[in-house]
């Protein structure tokens, strides 16, 4: 039988209560503009369901600035954990009483002559004359068609639900992908005596610190968080491509693939498929690494570069390559690799996000499922986006940033309804 919905009439509807939808609720807050905040779970859900025990920002604390809510602690350069993050948020929202209703999913929106009809989990139509999607800066998992094909006796999981070494089956690990999730998880699995194979990718390293300082002051100062999409010579590969690894557990430091190597991680190239127990396997690993141990020298470069040109006081470079980690992997990947004979029982798919927007019910993405809008405005009056990945800038997902973009839509959205 057909649910008997009720049906509601609200003024401006977020959905989301992660960083992006509280900004942007803030900024309402501000205006005095009614609203109302539509959570599938508690506040912060992702961090709570999506990260792993030991992860920690990459950003240090002084990047952590929501609107009218900076970080002001007593550790300015360390670096949050999952479980302060996730404190940080819930404050937040108790910090302006936004006004969240937990545990409600929204199943579908739809336009209804000139507003939007939101149905809910909970059995009901909300109607609203804007709507705000802050559903999370990267989108779902994504994990490759041929893993279906696998040998049903491997575990098979994606980087958002793995939480800790303990939590895994006895035998080896195998991760795919070497971005900021692959590579941290990795160097946890590694330290926790487990036995693993990394399939590396083309994400770069990122140093730490250099030159007395964070890399993030160094990109903040060097304007890399206030790039557009007007700067960048692939809006595709800049929010669909892997970011550069560095870690900011154990108050932050620098990840080495090879370093990984010579302690016993065995790396193997990129899978580009598989069936039954055995992943085809892209050779060329040699060559991935020396792109990889590239990738901070240019940075150190330009660093160097913008240090000369404004005159800057700052140390030399102190920092040094562990010792002995250059002729490592000792050899070149095999061209494809048996799951069975590497005592491989599980595989964490460290490979990345994808979007989907098919429970919108309008013509609004383009041919990657991406939001098609201009700093969160999109071409349907009263439809916003907010907090994803490059959306408007290089900061627009970023706690840094977030807020600017929730400013920007709440003028517009106060204009809308006014």
């Amino acid at each position: 039988m057909p649910i008997d919905r009720s049906i509601e009439d609200q003024n401006i509807v977020i959905i989301g209560a992660g960083s992006a939808g509280l900004a942007t609720s803030y900024w309402l807050t501000k205006k005095k503009l009614d609203h109302i905040v539509l959570e599938r779970g508690k506040v912060a859900n992702t961090w709570i369901n999506e990260r792993w025990d030991g992860f920690h920002l990459v950003n240090p604390n002084w990047a952590v600035r929501l609107p009218g809510f900076h970080y002001t602690g007593s550790e300015p350069e360390g670096y949050l954990s999952k479980n302060s993050t996730i404190e940080y948020l819930q404050n937040y929202a108790k910090y302006f009483s936004s006004p969240i209703r937990t545990g409600v999913v929204v199943e579908s929106l739809l336009k209804n002559n000139n507003r939007y009809s939101l149905n809910t989990s909970k059995g009901q139509t909300i109607n609203a004359q804007c709507v705000i999607v802050a559903t999370g800066a990267f989108g779902v998992p994504r994990i490759p068609a041929y893993a279906s094909c696998l040998s049903k006796s491997i575990r098979q999981i994606h980087s958002t639900e793995y939480k800790n070494p303990q939590s895994l089956a006895d035998g080896a690990v195998l991760v795919v992908g070497s971005g900021q999730s692959g590579a941290q998880i990795t160097e946890e699995l590694l330290e926790a005596g487990r036995k693993v194979v990394l399939s590396v990718s083309r994400a770069g390293r990122r140093p730490r610190r250099y030159r007395g300082r964070d890399s993030s002051w160094w990109n903040y100062a060097m304007g890399s968080f206030d790039k557009t999409i007007n700067d960048v010579e692939s809006i595709y590969d800049s929010r669909f491509g892997s970011s550069a690894h560095t870690s900011g557990a154990k108050g932050g430091h620098d990840i080495y693939l090879r370093q990984m190597a010579k302690n016993g991680v065995r790396l193997v190239g990129p899978v580009s498929g598989g069936n039954g127990d055995t992943l085809t396997l892209k050779t060329g690993l040699l060559n991935i690494l020396t792109e990889v141990d590239n990738h901070p020298i240019q940075w150190k470069e330009n660093v160097d570069q913008y240090i000369e040109r404004f005159g800057i006081k700052v140390p030399l470079d102190d920092s040094f390559v562990p010792p002995g980690i250059e002729e490592w992997p000792e050899s070149e990947s095999p061209s494809s690799f048996n799951l069975t004979d590497s005592a491989i029982k599980t595989i964490i798919w460290a490979t990345g996000f994808k979007y989907d927007f098919d429970w919108i019910k309008l013509p609004i993405t383009d041919e990657h499922n991406f939001p098609i809008q201009r700093r969160g405005i999109t071409k349907f009056p009263g439809l916003y986006f907010m907090g994803l990945q490059w959306m408007y800038g290089s900061k627009s997902a970023q706690f840094i940033g977030v807020g600017e973009d929730a400013e920007h839509v709440s003028k517009h959205v106060a204009h809308q309804v006014s």
